[in-house]
């Protein structure tokens, strides 16, 4: 009973917000709050815009947590990133890197919002004009600096993610590829 009244209450929902496809009526699991209300995630997608889906390298470890108010976070500006032992053989390399990009996954985002006072300046900007968890994909990117490598642990700094942050992606940033080739023209060797 319950199914069919949430499966109720989104066919109307949907009727009310339209979709792509009118054929077909979302599921409960079809829909994303937005500005305090549900919304069809077919209003907002192509039908052939598919879910992907990932899996996380690893995982954030710090003692940050959400500041005062809707912006910010409190907490040590060092962090511990503890990759998944399977990940020790992609890990090659990456004690000289100085500057990395990691890609993680907002797991405490809130319900989303099109419009807000930006946290560092005030100004009223959509989710792509923020660093806002509350975003339609919810993925963060922080260039950080590389402090540490042990074993499959990364002590990192500068990076704004929370405990227990899943980690979906390490890439090395531009800022360093760029510095490690003019200290091997420097040196004279190519490699």
């Amino acid at each position: 009973m319950k199914h069919l009244l949430t499966c109720a209450v989104a066919a109307a929902l949907f009727a009310a917000i339209g979709c792509n496809n009118p054929n077909r009526n979302p599921g409960p699991r079809e829909m994303i709050m937005i500005n305090g209300k549900a919304v069809s995630l077919s209003a907002l997608y192509p039908d052939d815009a598919k879910s992907i889906v990932t899996r996380p390298i690893g995982y954030v470890v710090n003692d940050k947590e959400c500041g005062p108010g809707d912006f910010g976070i409190t907490g040590s500006d060092i962090s511990e990133i503890h990759l998944y032992p399977g990940m020790a053989r992609f890990m090659k390399g990456l004690e000289d890197e100085t500057s990395l990009l990691i890609l993680w996954h907002f797991h405490k985002a809130r319900p989303i919002r099109s419009v807000f006072a930006r946290g560092f300046d005030g100004k009223r900007v959509g989710p792509f004009a923020s660093r806002t968890p509350d975003r339609l994909t919810p993925i963060g990117v922080t260039e950080v600096e590389l402090l540490e490598v042990k074993g499959t642990t990364l002590v990192v700094r500068n990076l704004d993610a929370f405990n227990g942050t899943p980690v979906l992606d390490i890439k090395v940033s531009m800022a360093s590829l760029k510095r490690n080739s003019e200290q091997r023209k420097q040196s004279g060797t190519s490699h």
